[in-house]
């Protein structure tokens, strides 16, 4: 059997899991379809490796090539019990997982890491690179991000700067701010 980290936690946080006897590449592309379909306090609250495999993922899926597996994938080797238990989990088991808590998850806080050592995901630096500067081309967003380690695609710059220069538009229009665009 074979265990990623960064599966399980895209798992969990779009409430997909693998079907039985389901190829792998149209499970991928499910899994990356139902993640990338999350609100963005979910998106931000996701590991920047998670972040990562999904972008890349969504890029080779519009390109039309084959999904890449998770980098951390490890060979698990079960014992015969922990084997019988995989291939028919027991229903009580089920019934005892617990959902993750709405109000952690809807802050975006990472419990695993130290406060104040947040990462902070590709969107929240666009958009804070947006704001500062709402004239920026989407090619100067792609190669300040690149320069930051960041992989984001380029219609994902291109969304959400537009999303963003709309924002700051009706803001412009209700007197909120003062944006020159």
């Amino acid at each position: 059997m074979q265990e990623s980290a960064i599966e399980k936690e895209l798992c969990e946080a779009a409430v997909v899991k693998e079907k039985k006897n389901e190829d792998r590449q149209k499970y991928l592309s499910r899994l990356m379809r139902a993640v990338s379909k999350l609100p963005d306090p979910e998106w931000e609250a996701l590991s920047k490796e998670a972040q990562d495999w999904n972008n890349g993922a969504a890029e080779a899926h519009k390109a039309g090539d084959e999904l890449e597996d998770f980098p951390d994938y490890e060979e698990v080797e079960l014992d015969e019990e922990e084997a019988v238990e995989e291939v028919a989990p027991k229903t009580e088991a089920k019934k005892a997982v617990a959902k993750p808590d709405k109000a952690a998850k809807s802050t975006g806080n990472r419990t695993s890491e130290p406060s104040g050592t947040r990462k902070v995901s590709a969107c929240h630096t666009i958009k804070k690179i947006v704001v500062k500067n709402p004239t920026i081309t989407v090619a100067q967003l792609s190669e300040q991000l690149k320069e930051a380690g960041l992989k984001v695609s380029e219609v994902t710059i291109a969304t959400l700067r537009s999303d963003l220069r709309d924002t700051l538009r009706v803001l412009n229009e209700v007197g909120v701010g003062k944006f020159s665009l």
